[in-house]
């Protein structure tokens, strides 16, 4: 079930107190809280991850199915709530929800130290104030596959000049620049073991996998999948 899902059980605490311990020293991702108030509230828990800043995804399984209970756990950062009993594909079902968020976090946080790498290699070749506009603009767009076009608009200028005026300043087309900085950022998410090669393919918006395979090869030297085992060796 767990392992299915993503997920490897590497600890468990039968109280609040050992909960927050466990939490405190070890990189924790996940937390399925069985409520058995008063021993073990969720709500208390996520009080307590949120007071030390290290806030995993939480699932929290309770006997209680009231709505006022149900709220209070979403609203201290649950991503869901199963009642008892539960069922296998509920709990897949959750644990595949709170997959996601994970993903999406680990995603936004490789998404910007990719940012910092990538730019941190240009700035002896980039004039300071041209970097800080493009660096903006890349920050801007985490979620958007963005064009020559856009980034055209973005400062301003028409497409041609916007072409000319970027590869005078940088000794490379946009494309070729936000293609580079992409690779940095796919290698990062594959590192992380958390995404598939496929996945990391759909984030960076390809049409297919192999394509994505071929350009990320072209430019890193290694194939996707070379870079996700070697980094679980």
């Amino acid at each position: 079930m767990w392992h299915e899902n993503g997920f490897e059980i590497v600890g468990q605490a039968i109280t609040q107190r050992s909960a927050v311990s466990y939490i405190k020293s070890n990189l924790t991702e996940l937390v399925v809280c069985f409520e058995k108030p008063p021993e073990l509230d969720a709500i208390k828990v996520a009080e307590n991850f949120a007071s030390i800043g290290n806030i995993p995804a939480l699932i929290v399984i309770s006997p209680d199915g009231s709505s006022e209970r149900i709220r209070q756990c979403f609203l201290k950062g649950a991503v869901d709530y199963l009642t008892e009993p539960v069922s296998m594909n509920a709990l897949a079902g959750s644990l595949q929800t709170a997959l996601k968020k994970i993903k999406s976090s680990i995603g936004s946080t490789e998404y910007h130290i990719a940012v910092e790498e990538y730019f941190a290699g240009l700035e002896e070749k980039i004039r300071n104030e041209t970097l800080k506009k493009i660096k903006a603009f890349i920050e801007d767009n985490e979620h958007t596959v963005v064009s020559t076009q856009t980034a055209a608009e973005y400062f301003g200028f028409n497409k041609d000049y916007f072409g000319r005026l970027f590869r005078s300043e940088t000794g490379m087309t946009f494309g070729e620049f936000y293609k580079r900085f992409r690779m940095v950022y796919a290698e990062r998410l594959l590192r992380t073991g958390r995404y598939r090669v496929h996945e990391v393919s759909e984030i960076l918006g390809f049409a297919t996998a192999d394509y994505f395979t071929s350009e990320f090869k072209k430019y890193t030297g290694m194939k996707p999948l070379e870079v996700r085992k070697q980094d679980k060796t």
